[in-house]
């Protein structure tokens, strides 16, 4: 069953810690796009409790997989409409 991870918008925002643990891939992606574009950040927190950047879902590459442990953030960017999905 997919989940809301972001809720569709326009202005920036970044969702709440999403915590993959080993063995459980999780499929991620963009909903509520209306043009090319909708850009979401995709983040890993390391050990010091910071964010680095890992890669972008966009109208063109809308679908990932997540599939190493970690805690992750997705963060929309200011602009066009898009919202991120889990399933």
């Amino acid at each position: 069953m997919a989940t809301q991870l972001l809720a569709v918008g326009a202005t920036a925002a970044n969702s709440a810690d999403l915590v993959i643990t080993s063995g459980s891939p999780i499929t991620i992606g963009l909903k509520g796009v209306v043009d090319g574009g909708a850009c979401v950040r995709l983040s890993l927190k390391d050990d010091e409790g910071n964010y680095q950047s890992l890669g972008f879902l966009t109208a063109g590459y809308p679908v990932g997989v997540l599939n190493a442990p970690g805690t992750y953030r997705l963060s929309r960017l200011a602009g066009s409409p898009c919202g991120v999905y889990r399933s």
